[in-house]
């Protein structure tokens, strides 16, 4: 996210003319006639999506109000052209089945676009819920498709891949595999090619030392940050297969989402306030992940819901994130607090901690509504 940016209300009203509000549009394309910006987060929001859906240039035609259209939504609407025109409408349908969008009309040639009411926007399905907590998660380390993302072996774990960066080194790339193949075998052999022989040998290597090392000699690059083009090409036709795609989101569920509930859990038996808001359940999946779960700093969250009676999800979240945070190795509690801080106001923030700095940012906040996720409660049974 582009700093600068000037929010109001939720509304987004002025900053560098040329900052990037989103990963493909910049503050300058949603001004209006007069120069002047007033535009909705969630619109902005879900804009980005069409473009990722897309995944092709998409032009903002206009704010202003046509007959019959946008009067009295200032902010709340857009209209929008893109080369393919088919294909904008069909994903501005998808997003208004989603809720992410409340109408769609095509009209001479463009799209009109409007965003549900701010004040009640639909809730999330849970597992759409989970896609964009990872994909968040994700936007701290890499960027890109997450589902893409090949690494290597720059940090001993060897060959680390997709949106968990699931690796040699913990076993985890292995476990994920395993998946992969009960799931449809013949497609991942198309996917790797010539180079699947070679990959099942690897898989069966008998330690995982053996598996690094075999990786330390594919990667490429800077401090071996790259892979080997091949490898990465077929490593990245998985990421693209949707059974891998859903695999993946299941096994994200069963490693970190089960862990997610649990905190969850505890939360609600320390505090009866539910816990719903995907910003919220964003920053403590995003926790689950780097942190593994709030088991450190549960004197410290007791203790501090005691004395501030923290009165909405936000701020029992808040504590929560901000405790187990300062719970961490001094070296990485600034960036711990303030990965899931971020989060929680989807801007960066600035925090201090035990002599450390740190202020991070994430191109993926936009995937952030502002929204219930539907059925959490069937997760704390």
């Amino acid at each position: 996210m582009a700093k600068g940016l000037r929010y109001q209300d939720d509304y987004l009203v002025g900053g560098p003319a040329r900052a990037r509000v989103t990963p493909n549009f910049t503050l300058a394309e949603y001004a209006g006639a007069d120069g002047g910006v007033r535009v909705h987060r969630e619109l902005v929001a879900a804009v980005q999506i069409l473009r990722d859906q897309l995944g092709a240039p998409l032009e903002i035609a206009g704010m202003a109000p046509a007959h019959g259209l946008g009067a009295g939504l200032q902010g709340r609407f857009a209209w929008l052209a893109a080369a393919d025109a088919a294909g904008l409408e069909a994903a501005a349908l998808r997003l208004l089945r989603e809720g992410d969008l409340a109408r769609v009309e095509a009209r001479s040639g463009k799209l009109y676009v409007e965003m549900p009411d701010p004040a009640h926007l639909p809730a999330l399905a849970a597992e759409r819920a989970l896609d964009r907590a990872i994909a968040v998660t994700a936007g701290f380390e890499t960027s890109g498709d997450p589902y893409l993302q090949v690494t290597g072996n720059f940090d001993g774990a060897g060959l680390s891949f997709g949106p968990l960066q699931v690796n040699f080194k913990t076993g985890t790339l292995q476990e994920l595999f395993r998946r992969f193949r009960a799931r449809d075998e013949a497609r991942l052999k198309a996917c790797f090619g010539p180079l699947w022989t070679e990959w099942l040998a690897v898989l069966a290597l008998p330690s995982r030392v053996r598996q690094v090392a075999w990786a330390d000699a594919l990667s490429r690059g800077p401090r071996k940050a790259d892979f080997d083009t091949r490898w990465k090409a077929a490593l990245q036709s998985v990421g693209r297969e949707p059974a891998f795609r859903a695999e993946m989101l299941r096994y994200a569920y069963d490693t970190y989402g089960r862990k997610l509930v649990v905190a969850l859990s505890w939360l609600r038996g320390l505090l009866p306030v539910r816990i719903a808001n995907l910003r919220c359940l964003a920053a403590l999946y995003d926790l689950c992940v780097q942190q593994g779960s709030l088991d450190r700093a549960h004197d410290a969250i007791r203790r501090r819901v005691a004395r501030e009676r923290p009165a909405d999800e936000f701020q029992l979240t808040r504590i929560a994130v901000e405790e187990r945070g300062r719970a961490a190795d001094p070296r990485w509690r600034a960036d711990c607090v303030s990965r899931r801080l971020c989060i929680l106001a989807r801007e960066p923030v600035a925090v201090s901690e035990a002599g450390e700095r740190a202020e991070r940012d994430n191109p993926n906040l936009y995937l952030l509504r502002n929204a219930p996720v539907s059925q959490i409660e069937r997760y704390l049974l």
